[in-house]
């Protein structure tokens, strides 16, 4: 498996090692190790905003976006985070930024791996369970 980063920001440090450490651990957790890679660009709100109403049709910045392509694909997805919006969100929620930025890492990766809450109660709390278990393991006790 091969997780590639690409941090194109300059407003937030990022530990890249961990980032792969909880990649790596939700992806092996959820489906395998195996021959595939998974992208992460993070970034701003100028640039999500340009994925985000290009690809979804909405014309703001979003914390998270990620783009399934299958498990069995040679890449399996593409996920963005933008720093912008996870620095203005993480005290709704009482989070650092470190804290709210692994979580919605988490998020991003589960709907790589074909977790979903659009339009489906019960896909919603499986999902968001998850996502609270991994935080809760990699990252609050971690």
């Amino acid at each position: 498996m091969l997780i590639n980063i690409n941090n194109e920001q300059s407003l937030k440090k990022i530990d890249e090692e961990k980032i792969k450490k909880i990649c790596e651990h939700v992806i092996i957790n959820e489906y395998k190790d195996d021959d595939f890679e998974l992208n992460l660009l993070i970034t701003d709100n100028e640039r999500i905003s340009y994925f985000n109403e290009n690809y979804r049709h909405k014309s703001e910045p979003t914390d998270v976006l990620s783009f399934e392509y299958g498990l069995e694909e040679s890449v399996i997805g593409d996920i963005v985070i933008s720093v912008e919006t996870i620095e203005t969100q993480a005290p709704l929620f009482n989070n650092s930024f470190e804290q709210e930025f692994y979580y919605i890492l988490i998020h991003g990766l589960l709907h790589i791996l074909g977790y979903d809450h659009v339009d489906d109660e019960e896909n919603k709390k499986i999902m968001f369970n998850k996502q609270d278990e991994y935080f809760k393991t990699l990252i609050e006790e971690g």
